[in-house]
């Protein structure tokens, strides 16, 4: 009897998990600008860890080009391209040296800049 249990219970919670798989959303990252700015406010105060920053570079941002375009300019930073250099690392807890944290003053500047003039309510 108690077998018949278990195996009626293992097979409804199997299907639970199948529905779950199903129709369950998969997780999404969608960082906002003030977000993205925090973050690379914290980089530059030596308060972000590394795990935050790399998770902020390894995936795209499809919800806003802009901050894709800001994302972009982060990983040139980080790890660099055909036209710049990638920044090295930094000292004391900073992720980068002092000239990769000119770079991301920069676009923490830009950001900002991007923030300040993006219109605080949209038209649908």
């Amino acid at each position: 009897m108690e077998f018949l249990f278990v195996i009626t219970v293992s097979f409804f919670l199997l299907i639970a998990v199948a529905v779950a798989f199903t129709f369950g959303r998969p997780p999404v990252y969608r960082p906002d600008r003030e977000l993205v700015l925090n973050l690379l406010i914290d980089v530059m105060d030596k308060k972000a860890s590394i795990e935050r920053w790399e998770l902020f570079l390894s995936l795209p941002i499809s919800h806003d080009p802009k901050l894709e375009e800001i994302r972009q300019r982060c990983l040139v930073i980080a790890y660099g391209d055909d036209a710049d250099i990638a920044s090295g690392e930094g000292i004391d807890g900073a992720l980068f040296d002092r000239e990769g944290m000119q770079r991301i003053m920069k676009v923490s500047e830009d950001l900002n800049q991007l923030i300040y003039s993006s219109p605080i309510s949209k038209r649908f």
